[in-house]
């Protein structure tokens, strides 16, 4: 339950600007840097929300342009499935942590 409490927290500090920099590879944005990097946040006692994380898949072949959005899979080690939503912020692909949801944001 307290994945739950996690998602709720962060779907409703949706302003959370958590930045994720140089995840950018080229002219794509570094999935796995991204996928590393999200993990990392969500695990962290002082960024995050310290629960552990099973895995996280961002896509492959997200282009580096700004404003761009796309959702990474977040697994819980319960088999708790959460959808993070990141926005490309700039050229050099740092990104946001926009919002954590139970449902996916984009379809």
């Amino acid at each position: 339950m307290s994945y739950l409490r996690t998602i709720t927290a962060l779907a409703l500090v949706g302003a959370l600007a958590l930045i994720v920099a140089g995840c950018g590879g080229g002219t794509d944005v570094d999935y796995q840097k991204a996928s590393e990097t999200v993990r990392a946040s969500l695990e962290s006692k002082g960024e995050g929300f310290g629960a552990p994380v099973e895995n996280v898949d961002c896509p492959k072949g997200v282009k580096v342009e700004v404003g761009t959005k796309f959702e990474c899979t977040v697994r819980y080690p319960d088999g708790t499935v959460a959808y993070a939503l990141l926005k490309i912020r700039t050229d050099e692909a740092d990104l946001n942590l926009e919002s954590l949801s139970r449902r996916p944001f984009l379809r």
